[in-house]
């Protein structure tokens, strides 16, 4: 561990003090102990805050609570890692309601450490689910293809739940500033993918991914999880998501890749359902690509 620089910890809460005591927690036992704690606080009217100031009192790590801009869970993280007084340096991004194993942050910093390059990095930990209290459970490990900007296109590889991006890659986003997207990890993995930064997956587990009735994103896993997924393509909402990104995309180009604006260039004019049969080419699962070409 000894070299690994400084990191980060980027949180956004709100009405997370059911589950935060554990996670925070879980960062206090990390091995690599140079970090700090940002946490953007959307609202919240439970307890969150007081557990948060006791976390900060009891910690001899920074913490740092600051008000979030109440406009949703994606305003909230790219606000926050687009703050102006957010130092340079690495960032690792955290929920307020999973759980981290002890090696996360060693894990991270020492994979971005040995693939160090000036264009940046995102770090993925595989994940293990935890439903209630039972033991927890790995997660599908989606092994199929590479990601890349064309996958990122047309679904997101990037889950915030332990994302962490080097230096470089946390400049570009600030260089870029809060957007208006549906998701906030899955622009981080747009612009990245874009801009030519290198996607480090990990199949080693280094997040528990907590599931219960109150995750913002809905059920991530299993047959209601698939359920969800379809009546999104069903009601329009992915197409509304995919268009939502690539405008967002189009002002800022000037950051992308030739090979990237390429790609993108010739899919900005086109209807939706040309755009969506195209962009199922690019999806990792074969049942995935025949769904979204048949919903296109």
């Amino acid at each position: 561990m000894a070299g690994l620089p400084h990191i980060t910890v980027l949180m956004g809460t709100r009405n997370g003090a059911p589950y935060l005591r554990q996670q925070l927690a879980s960062l206090a036992a990390q091995d690599h102990a140079n970090w700090s704690l940002w946490v953007s606080d959307d609202g919240s009217t439970d307890a969150t805050r007081s557990v948060l100031r006791a976390f900060g009192d009891a910690q001899p790590n920074p913490v740092m609570i600051l008000p979030g801009p109440q406009r949703g869970l994606t305003a909230n993280y790219l606000n926050l890692l687009c703050h102006p007084d957010l130092a340079a340096g690495p960032v690792a991004f955290a929920d307020q309601d999973d759980l981290w194993l002890p090696t996360h942050l060693t894990r991270g910093l020492t994979a971005m450490a040995h693939r160090a390059q000036t264009v940046g990095q995102a770090y993925v930990p595989h994940r293990l689910i935890q439903r209630d209290d039972h033991v927890p459970a790995f997660l599908p490990w989606r092994s199929g293809g590479m990601p890349g900007f064309r996958n990122a296109l047309v679904e997101n590889l990037l889950i915030g739940s332990g994302l962490m991006l080097d230096a470089p890659a946390v400049a570009l986003a600030r260089r870029i500033g809060p957007v208006e997207v549906p998701f906030w990890d899955w622009w981080l993995y747009l612009i990245t993918t874009g801009a030519g930064a290198q996607i480090l997956r990990d199949p080693a587990p280094g997040v528990i991914y907590r599931a219960h009735a109150g995750n913002a994103m809905g059920p991530r896993h299993g047959i209601r999880a698939k359920l969800w997924r379809l009546e999104q393509l069903r009601n329009g909402t992915y197409r509304t998501w995919i268009s939502e990104n690539l405008a967002a995309l189009e002002p800022h180009m000037i950051h992308l890749t030739p090979e990237a604006c390429a790609i993108l260039a010739p899919l900005l004019p086109m209807p939706a359902g040309p755009r969506l049969r195209r962009l199922s080419l690019h999806r990792h699962w074969v049942q995935d690509r025949v769904a979204l070409w048949l919903a296109a």
